[in-house]
């Protein structure tokens, strides 16, 4: 059973010297500390353990010997309710130490900070600079983390013009179709899809409040809060006129015969800007007989061998065995408007895109629309329509579902048609008659 005493620190000291607790909670198990109050020795009761009745401390004795009974009173409480916690007296002496430190402040608790929606956001978008990706192992982009910072801009605006205020709660329905109106006003003008990763993004803030226990308002996961979206019109380049591109004279400028040298590697590879525009020597390798690139891939981190094309040993050839220098994939993209126009590739798009709420319709030559990216979208098309196996086309362009790889490749249905005459099933091996 535990033993509760109050003695001095110094029963002999001149001046005021501290009252000290003393807590036995068992052989061996003492528990010793100093209170917040100090005395005289004269004025100290030993043997009731309080401070004597003398008139010339009369205010502070009661005020003293009211707060060392409480201080007991808690301890043997403490002691109760920790004792059905912790069997062994030295892990209840260390609880009963903690307990002590915090009720005497010598610990001091800090409150739980409470954040609110745009507290929380702010903070997760910092936090989101050393993030790792666990699918991939790589850190967030610098991108991501801007958009997650222009959304909170956007939602900031967006409360302070329209009066509608912000917080865990009140992002439900009506926010969603409010805001969405907001973007799509004649002063914001934004695109479908644009809106549509705003939303995407105020779904991964809930979803991260939500998991913290931050948040309990769950109609961001209603089917009406959805990711508004637009198949956006997206070309390739078919084989002449990739063949145009390559026997484009462009000896006279380096910087236009660099960059179609790295888009025409994309287009026979099928790898992303980010993979074709960095290839190395040391990228180059044999195995039995088969010259390929390998390498792993940025985005997924993945390794990829891939053979390389004979188009693409020309451009190494002409360059001493080495893949194009670097280029920064903005200029790249730049340059090949004017590759394609010199390349005359001027069939006239039309293209559908909703705007400000209101689809447009407009028409634009097909070399203004040539980007990185479209390398990559051509070499999948092309291949697909040569008849290589759609998996491993797929095993290079990394798409999981083969919905996904036809949805992603611009093969027109004529085409697909003549693709599908072309196998064994419309090419019997004898000739039959109808009879």
């Amino acid at each position: 059973m535990a033993t509760f005493n109050y003695k001095l620190r110094d029963n002999k000291a001149t001046k005021p010297t501290t009252i000290n607790y003393y807590i036995s909670l068992g052989r061996g198990c003492r528990l010793r500390g100093a209170t917040q109050y100090a005395i005289l020795p004269k004025y100290w009761n030993d043997d009731n353990q309080e401070v004597r009745k003398i008139s010339d401390i009369s205010n502070k004795r009661v005020e003293i010997n009211k707060w060392l009974r409480e201080f007991k009173k808690w301890s043997e409480d403490e002691i109760d309710n920790l004792k059905k916690t912790y069997i062994s007296n030295d892990k209840l002496k260390a609880a009963l130490k903690h307990s002590i430190d915090i009720k005497l402040q010598k610990i001091v608790i800090k409150e739980k900070e409470v954040l609110n929606f745009y507290s929380f956001v702010e903070k997760f978008a910092e936090q989101s600079k050393g993030r790792i990706i666990e699918k991939t192992g790589k850190p967030i982009s610098s991108r991501t983390i801007q958009d997650y910072n222009t959304v909170l801009e956007h939602i900031k605006t967006f409360e302070k013009e329209e009066e509608y205020k912000i917080t865990f709660n009140t992002i439900n329905l009506d926010f969603y179709y409010a805001f969405k109106d907001y973007l799509e006003n004649e002063k914001n003008n934004y695109s479908l899809n644009t809106i549509g990763k705003y939303f995407k993004i105020i779904k991964v803030f809930m979803n991260e409040a939500t998991e913290q226990g931050l948040n309990i308002n769950l109609s961001y996961k209603s089917k009406h809060f959805v990711k508004p979206t637009e198949k956006s019109e997206q070309i390739y380049l078919n084989e002449k006129e990739l063949e145009k591109i390559i026997k484009l004279n462009l000896s006279e400028n380096q910087e236009l015969e660099q960059a179609r040298d790295l888009f025409i590697i994309g287009a026979y590879t099928g790898l992303r800007v980010s993979d074709f525009n960095g290839l190395t020597k040391e990228n180059i390798h044999e195995h039995k007989g088969t010259r390929v690139f390998r390498l792993y891939q940025q985005k997924t981190n993945q390794y990829l061998p891939i053979p390389i094309h004979p188009i693409v040993e020309t451009i190494l050839k002409s360059r001493n065995g080495n893949p194009p220098n670097k280029m920064p994939s903005q200029r790249i993209n730049d340059l090949l408007e004017t590759i394609g126009e010199k390349a005359r590739i001027s069939e006239i798009i039309t293209i559908k895109k909703t705007k400000g709420g209101k689809q447009e319709t407009k028409m634009i030559a097909k070399y203004k629309m040539i980007k990185n990216h479209t390398a990559r979208r051509s070499f999948c098309t092309n291949a697909y329509l040569s008849g290589m196996n759609t998996l491993d086309i797929m095993a290079i362009s990394g798409h999981n579902s083969e919905k996904t790889f036809l949805n992603y490749i611009k093969v027109s249905k004529d085409e697909r048609a003549i693709k599908i005459a072309d196998t064994a099933f419309f090419k019997p091996k004898t000739e039959l008659k109808v009879v």
